[in-house]
């Protein structure tokens, strides 16, 4: 069907609802005589398209077009009704499709259902998100500095920080952030990024000084086997400085300020953890070359480049 005027509307048709359609009162007349074409088109067309939709009769000015009671027949045939979506766009001329309703887009089906695990699965998600990316952040570094082969201790040590501090403690913290400063406003925008570069980066930076090279040696050294982590406290503190402290203070608040700046005013709150994790696999490099004693390296050959 196909008439010179321009006219733009969707009518969608579900199984419980009759949804009216947004058009001019002017094209009423025209559909009223198109939809019975389009239900004779559809029975000819059964073995490429069924099951269709169900049209009732014309009784409305506003149409009513229903699916879920009704059914074509086409001799002893009976097509059974389903959702499916007429549309109706054109600048030139008047043009209908009848598609699947059904038939939702990729991405935003993958989106729906991620935006539901991280809802139903809050912390478990930010566990699993941080670990995975800090594993990857891990290796790359190492791949970068010619390790072969890579030291998957090291990769487990640093996927049992990011993932419990940077992962569910940092989830924990943002929820409980976000309930103590609702809203948007510049003022609690800012409080909220003050706390979390002051507080909770200092103790996630000194988790990672700390627990990497410790969980390092303990993964390298007993091979797999469970065993009790050492107690005494020289030898878990054992990798923490002063320095190195400082200079992953200086790369937090180089990134993850402007980053929670923009986060707590625009990321939906149940979205930070895995943008946070994925700020945070570019800052992982970092803590890599650390504990792995690359940082000081990178740093010569930076400057020497410039200079």
């Amino acid at each position: 069907i196909n008439q010179n005027k321009h006219v733009e509307y969707t009518i969608k048709m579900h199984a419980t609802n009759s949804i009216y359609p947004r058009c001019p009162r002017s094209a009423v007349n025209r559909i009223a005589v198109s939809k019975y074409i389009f239900a004779i088109c559809v029975l000819l067309c059964a073995d490429s398209l069924s099951p269709v939709a169900g049209f009732m009769p014309y009784s409305h000015p506003s149409t009513h077009l229903t699916s879920g009671a009704g059914v074509l027949t086409k001799g002893n045939i009976i097509h059974r009704s389903c959702t499916i979506e007429l549309h109706q766009s054109s600048t030139t001329g008047e043009e209908f499709d009848l598609r699947p309703a059904n038939k939702k887009n990729t991405l935003s089906t993958l989106s729906e259902n991620y935006k539901q695990l991280t809802t139903d699965h809050y912390l478990l998600m930010a566990f699993l998100q941080a670990g995975f990316l800090a594993s990857g952040a891990d290796m790359a570094t190492q791949m970068m500095e010619g390790g072969n082969p890579i030291d998957f201790s090291h990769v487990a040590a640093m996927a049992t920080v990011a993932s419990t501090f940077s992962g569910a403690i940092n989830a924990v913290w943002l929820r409980q952030l976000e309930q103590a400063f609702p809203g948007k406003a510049n003022k609690e925008v800012a409080t909220k990024t003050l706390i979390h570069a002051v507080i909770l980066a200092s103790i996630i930076n000194s988790a990672y000084l700390v627990g990497v090279p410790l969980f390092s040696t303990y993964f390298s050294s007993h091979h797999g086997t469970l065993h009790l982590l050492p107690l005494d406290i020289a030898t878990v503190f054992k990798g923490w400085n002063f320095d190195e402290f400082l200079t992953l203070t200086k790369l937090e608040v180089a990134m993850f300020i402007p980053y929670n700046t923009l986060a707590f005013k625009f990321v939906p709150p149940q979205v930070r953890p895995l943008t946070h994790a994925t700020i945070s696999a570019t800052f992982n490099v970092a803590v890599s070359a650390i504990t792995l004693g690359y940082f000081d390296s990178w740093c010569e050959r930076v400057i020497s480049t410039v200079s």
